[in-house]
Formats: structure tokens, sequence, C-alpha cells
């Protein structure tokens, strides 16, 4: 018997011509996409903007390699401005602010990286000192872009250091109204009105700089200086929760803050547990041993009064407070010579207090007058505040330049 043939099963029918075609054009397409999309992040990488941006991302990191690898490459280019910009900021970021102004002055008017450059441009003068020049090319920004973040915080710098306190204050709120995170110009503006001994401006300020997220240390320093203020104003108990809340703060200050709310409260016990623990600590402080002379005043004991008071004295020769309070010891002491010299450079110091006052309120009703300031920073000198007397001479020297 002849077995039935073997049939081979059918072949499979080719499919139809469209299908195959459509098949070869998907994979060509995704070969044309794909090679487009590593073209177009070539383009873009390479292009001169992307790479200055990356180059800020480098500067702002603190990635020096980085940033300057991007300087490099943006110079291999020809993208001139873009690389001079760049290492203008790299060049202020590593505290190097005539260098940066050498590399911004490349920069022309006409080339739409001026204003950018320029408010780098007050900067680099601010640093340098040359506060007249570094005022007129800020302001020259602001013309333009009244917003520019950059000139406004630079300007608050430069009328802070010219006295010009209510130009300060402005452009500082200018800052926060820009930069709702920024906490520095609050206490910035806390801090002037501290100094001006305007007490609710002054606890506003401050209180909104750490309401805006303070970094510590700031944050425990900025504690001290409205608990300071609280003081002053005679609001002893808030300014004792204050400094309960936290948190603790460097050096000897909050202890010093402390002990006064607690001496204002009429915790006499407390407010010497807390001075004779911080002058363990900090046995050179000035205002810690005045306070503690202040405290054996009040409970009668003159002669321990003296001994802490001249230690003070010793430490804080211009300070009126300190020689106010060692005339009264001496005087109980019975030591009259003694204290008629105190008194009388109490009352020098009391007079030169007043004279910066008024000569502070001058130079904010005439900001670009330099005898105000060459006076103020004779009288601050007199006052022992060397650092602060030879910012009102820059100062007047600015003034007389513009």
């Amino acid at each position: 018997m002849i077995p039935d043939p073997v049939v081979p099963p059918p072949e499979p029918a080719p499919p139809p011509p469209g299908r195959r075609a459509r098949r070869g054009w998907l994979v060509l397409t995704a070969f044309v996409i794909a090679a487009a999309a590593v073209g177009g992040w070539r383009y873009r990488v390479t292009r001169p903007d992307y790479v200055l941006a990356r180059g800020d991302e480098a500067v702002r990191a603190g990635d020096w390699a980085a940033a300057s690898r991007a300087i490099d490459r943006l110079e291999a280019a020809g993208a001139g401005d873009h690389a001079a910009v760049l290492r203008g900021e790299y060049f202020l970021a590593t505290d190097r602010p005539d260098l940066a102004l050498g590399a911004l002055s490349e920069i022309k008017r006409e080339s739409p990286f001026h204003l950018r450059s320029a408010a780098k441009v007050g900067r680099c003068l601010l640093a340098l000192g040359n506060l007249a020049e570094a005022d007129r090319v800020l302001n020259h920004v602001l013309d333009s872009e009244p917003d520019n973040i950059d000139a406004l915080r630079a300007l608050a710098a430069v009328a802070y250091d010219l006295g010009q306190m209510p130009a300060a204050v402005e452009h500082l709120e200018a800052v926060a109204r820009l930069d709702p995170a920024d906490a520095r110009p609050h206490r910035l503006m806390g801090l002037i009105n501290k100094d001006l001994n305007r007490y609710e401006p002054a606890e506003a300020a401050y209180r909104e700089s750490m309401r805006r997220g303070l970094a510590e240390p700031a944050r425990g320093e900025v504690v001290v200086e409205l608990a300071d203020v609280l003081v002053r104003a005679g609001r002893f108990a808030d300014a004792l929760a204050l400094l309960d809340a936290g948190p603790p703060a460097p050096g000897p200050a909050g202890e010093l803050a402390r002990a006064e709310a607690l001496r204002g409260l009429a915790r006499r016990a407390d407010a010497v547990a807390v001075a004779d623990r911080a002058i363990v600590e900090h046995p050179t402080d000035g205002a810690l041993l005045r306070l503690r002379g202040q405290l054996h005043l009040d409970d009668g004991n003159a002669p321990a009064a003296v001994v802490a008071l001249e230690a003070a004295a010793a430490r804080l020769p211009a300070d009126y407070q300190t020689h106010f309070l060692l005339a009264q010891a001496y005087t109980a002491t019975g030591r009259t010579a003694d204290a008629t010299r105190s008194a009388a450079r109490a009352e020098e110091l009391r007079k030169a207090l007043e004279r910066a006052t008024t000569l502070t309120r001058e130079a904010m009703d005439r900001p670009w007058d330099a005898a105000v300031r060459l006076e103020l920073a004779t009288v601050t000198e007199t006052l022992g505040e060397p650092k602060l007397a030879a910012l009102w001479r820059a100062a007047a020297a600015a003034c007389r330049t513009r």
C-alpha cells in the first residue's frame, strides 16, 4: 500500500505591499527622530546661552572647575560677551572684584548683556569702596529695569555705607517684595531702626526676618538683637520669652540681654546668677562687667560695684553708661575726686552721643554732604568706634567725588 504523499503546509501569504511599506517607514522615521533628537541636544548644549546658564549654576554652587570650563567653552566658541559675563561673575564670587571689574568692562553698551553686566559692575565698585560711581552705575540700571534685584541689593548696601538710611530702607523693601524668601533685607531694616531708636519698626522688621526663615547662626543673632530692642523699650517679659524660645545665641550678648531682662523684672537673684555665670565664660566682656557693677549698686554694695565698673571702664573707655555708673559708685564710697573725674568723662560722652544723633539725622537729610560725614567720623572716634569712623570717612570721600 502506497502511503499518502506528505503535503507541506502552505507558506504564509506575504504581507500586502502597503503593510510592508508602512513598517519600513516606521523604522526609518524612528531613526530620523532619534537622529534629530541627538542633533537637537547637541545644538542646545553647545549654544552660548545654554553654556552660560550652566556656568551660572556652577558659580552659585561654588563649583569653580565647572565654571572655568564653561568660560573656556564660551571663549572657544567666540561668544565673547557670554564669556566676559561669566568670568566677571566668577571673579565676584571668589572675592576678586578688581578682576571682575576688568572682565565686565569688556561688555559694550550696545550688548544685550549691558544691563546685567552693569549691575555686576556696581557690585564691584561697591566692594572696591568707590561708592559714588557704584551709586551712579546702579541707578543707571534701575532707570531701565526698576526691579533689577541685583542692582537693588547693591544700592541698599551703597546707601547704608553712605548713611542714606531712608534710601537704604526703600531699596531693601523692594528686594523683600521681589524675593519673598529672602530674610536678609528685613534683618538689615531691623538693625537700621534699632540704631535709630525706632523700636516698633525695628521689632516688626526683625520678626518678619525670622518668619522668612533665617538660618543659623543668623537667627540666633537676630533673637538677641530683637531682645535688646525689647529691653530698651522696657518690655522685659517679652524679651525674656523671646530668649527662652531660642535658639541659643552665640557669645555673651544673649546672656547679657537675659540678665538685663531679669533685672528689669525685679528678679535680682536670677539676674545675678546669669551675669555671674556669663562672666565666668567671658571674663573680659565689658558690657557684662558693667551690668555686674550695676547689680552691685542695686544691692548697695558700692565697693564691689567699683571693682566691676573699673574693669568695665578699662575695656569700654568710651562708654557713657559705664562712666556714669562708676561716678555713682565712687560717690557712694567717698572717693570724691574720682567721682568728679568720672562724672566729667560721662558728661563728655553724653554730649558726643547727642551730637552723633544730630549729625546722623543731618546725614539722612543731606545725603551727599561730605562735611557732615567728616564730623561724624570725628565724633564716632571719640565714642570709641574706629571702624564706624572709617566708614564715615569713606562716605565723606565718596560725597566729594560725586
